[in-house]
């Protein structure tokens, strides 16, 4: 990787990942047959302030990986964040969101950065009775509590873990099973967004060995607060990579200086998109279905803080 500094800006100069696609965690694995070459031999400068880095690390044991971490220094970095839901397609019904593809909800707020986020389940189609497909406009239900400002997009729900920055700027994760509990602990969130369960806790990993192994998305913070990562690692791909397990997900946060660590969406939904040189959002990591970039129910973006000119180099 090559890095130059130019003012406030990092241009990070690295090999594109070609255009592949997304997929939730907990479905069944589908293994490309072999990489589809878009953009492989591409090189891409991304664009990124002061403060905010972008590695791609590729590895061949104990499998072969494709691993992307965006560290976030919370001292210099003069970002903040903006989760971003899909739209509400049916108001009090029982859809809380609409998909849309990833990068058209980051480019809302003028993000830099973002990745995938919530779980989240399709909602039965009326006329069939059946899950609805994964396409723009599909309605869907998030797993878990995701909020942006004063605006509650899915309620705390029992059984997932949150990751949420408080009025002083904190992040921190946990479990956050009710509104009441929001209340009674006076938790007011600048924002909020879900993942299955916290893998890493105080430096000690959560959860047990596996064998199953997928794309993956994952959030983490070191124990002084101070730093911020975003990890995707790239999955089923055979020879190009094959996806990582939970435990070896949360010794990837280790290693990246975390002490705490949530497990994201993963699957075919794994993605992290940052800005180019072109000023344009593109993919930096390689998602796994080979139909085509599958839309979401929300992001987390990462975008200049506004009194930046985010335009200015």
């Amino acid at each position: 990787m090559v890095k130059k500094i130019f003012g406030r800006w990092n241009l990070v100069l690295v090999a594109a990942c070609s255009v592949v696609e997304f997929g939730m965690a907990q479905e069944k694995p589908v293994e490309s047959a072999a990489p589809i070459e878009t953009a492989t031999q591409v090189k891409t400068v991304w664009k990124l302030p002061e403060g905010v880095t972008y590695e791609r690390s590729e590895r061949q044991e104990p499998r072969p990986l494709q691993i992307h971490s965006l560290v976030i220094d919370m001292q210099r970095a003069n970002v903040s964040f903006e989760v971003v839901p899909g739209e509400d397609p049916d108001g009090a019904g029982p859809a809380e969101v609409a998909l849309n593809r990833p990068e058209d909800l980051a480019k809302k707020v003028e993000a830099i950065a973002a990745i995938n986020t919530a779980a989240w389940a399709m909602l039965l189609d009326p006329e069939t009775g059946k899950p609805g497909k994964y396409k723009v406009g599909g309605a869907a239900d998030i797993s878990g509590w995701v909020s942006q400002g004063q605006r509650m997009i899915s309620p705390p729900q029992g059984g997932y873990w949150s990751v949420w920055m408080d009025g002083s700027n904190r992040i921190s994760m946990g479990t956050i099973s009710s509104e009441k509990e929001l209340r009674s602990k006076g938790i007011e969130a600048k924002w909020a967004v879900s993942g299955f369960r916290g893998i890493l806790k105080d430096s000690k990993v959560l959860v047990e060995p596996q064998e199953v192994r997928h794309p993956r998305t994952a959030v983490g913070i070191s124990a002084d607060g101070q730093k911020f990562v975003w990890l995707v690692v790239d999955g089923r791909q055979k020879g190009y990579s094959e996806g990582v397990s939970e435990e070896e997900l949360a010794r990837l946060l280790l290693e990246s200086g975390c002490a705490d660590g949530i497990n994201l969406d993963g699957g075919g939904s794994s993605s992290m998109w940052i800005r180019n040189e072109r000023s344009e959002l593109a993919l930096a990591n390689r998602p796994s279905d080979p139909t085509g970039v599958r839309p979401v129910p929300v992001i987390l973006g990462m975008v200049m803080n506004r009194s930046e000119d985010h335009g200015k180099e």
